[in-house]
């Protein structure tokens, strides 16, 4: 289904007021002394001093600096070639229709094999052909003047502008160069970091504090962070699976089970999950010291009014005399359910993105009938890594 027509109006960017004031003036500065120094050395004659696609090129330079397309060889060899394939096109085919496509045509695949993918590099090669007789007439002058001297202008004012402007470029052409690299030796703090419950819009805020134009939006962005993480997970534990992993025998509760009798194995287990299996040992939920916390803060519960969540969780585990209660009495009546569980059989590096995705700390492992036969928990998985990095 189409996305709805409000999404072609959507923002492009999240560039501060400042940034995008900087980068219109650096571009009325740098298209004023190139159209100025081009005219001036030009002078004396019909024939053009700039070429249109300088307008588009000072867009990308000037707004998405920290793109690839906007490298000094990009901008530079982008144009110089796409303007000589232009040239070539103009001179030897003469149906027009035919050149124009073969110029841009031309001038793309040239410009990605020789790195330097420009868009407004197809603009130079299609103003070769199309430009008229001024521009025919100069032949391969025309990518001399005006194009390599409007280039070489237009990044001087660029390169100046970068520097004022505290813009940095990183450009990692070689991966054995890309710092990246080397967090596949992180250590069990920073792993433990990356394992942390995380949230999409963290990387979007993250972005804006960068007051840089990246072309790309939150889902996009969402997707690569999930995807090089998912990686990272395949990088460390390989085809090892959750029940090489998970803890068994796992203690359990039922959907009737007391809500007493359920923080009273939290206690003495030291553990802060249990699955609820029905009588089957079919899982059916899963419950947690955070459900009883966030069943203790709803105000709306007819416990005695006290600010002491200790007090609080006392009150709500206390169980109601009588056939009649306000308030849960059982573990089905807080679990969470359905709970997010691991078959047995299905790799641990694949599971553990749902811990960072769902907020939890304790999965289910269960059987291909549904049944339980362990526990997940960040702790395990942390202890298994360990041992796998050991050398």
């Amino acid at each position: 289904m189409p996305p709805p027509i409000s999404h072609w109006f959507a923002k492009q960017t999240d560039l501060s007021h400042k940034r995008i004031l900087l980068s219109a003036g650096a571009a009325l500065t740098g298209i004023a002394l190139m159209g100025l120094a081009s005219q001036f050395t030009l002078s004396g004659g019909d024939l053009p001093f700039m070429v249109a696609s300088m307008g588009a090129a000072a867009v990308l330079l000037f707004v998405v600096p920290s793109s690839r397309l906007s490298t000094p060889w990009a901008f530079a060899g982008g144009h110089v070639v796409s303007a000589l394939i232009g040239v070539s096109f103009a001179k030897w085919v003469p149906n027009v229709a035919l050149a124009t496509a073969g110029a841009v045509a031309g001038a793309i695949l040239a410009m990605h094999y020789l790195r330097c993918l420009h868009p407004p590099g197809g603009a130079a090669a299609l103003m070769a052909v199309l430009g008229g007789n001024s521009i025919q007439s100069l032949g391969y002058q025309y990518v001399l003047t005006p194009v390599l001297l409007n280039v070489v202008i237009l990044l001087g004012v660029a390169l100046v502008y970068w520097r004022l402007a505290g813009i940095n470029q990183h450009y990692d052409n070689e991966p054995g160069n890309n710092s990246l690299d080397h967090n596949w030796q992180r250590s069990d703090e920073e792993w433990l970091a990356a394992a942390a419950p995380f949230d999409p819009d963290d990387l979007v805020q993250a972005v804006a504090e960068m007051d840089t134009f990246i072309d790309i939006n939150q889902h996009d962005l969402h997707e690569i962070y999930s995807r090089a993480l998912q990686r990272a997970h395949t990088h460390d534990f390989g085809d090892v699976l959750c029940k090489e992993v998970m803890s068994s025998p796992v203690k359990a509760v039922q959907f009737g089970t007391e809500l007493e009798e359920a923080w009273a194995l939290f206690e003495r287990y030291n553990i802060r999950g249990l699955p609820v299996v029905d009588s089957f040992q079919r899982v059916i939920g899963i419950v947690t010291v955070s459900d009883f916390v966030h069943m203790a803060s709803d105000d709306s519960l007819p416990l005695p009014h006290t600010d002491n969540m200790a007090e609080r969780l006392a009150l709500l585990r206390q169980p109601t005399p009588g056939f009649e209660s306000d308030k849960p009495e059982v573990v089905g009546q807080i679990m969470t359910s359905p709970a997010i569980s691991a078959r047995a059989d299905e790799r641990i590096a694949d599971k553990i993105p749902l811990f960072n995705e769902h907020h939890i700390h304790h999965m289910p492992v269960v059987d291909e009938k549904r049944k339980l036969v362990g526990m997940l928990t960040r702790e395990d998985i942390m202890a298994a890594r360990t041992s796998l990095c050991r050398p």
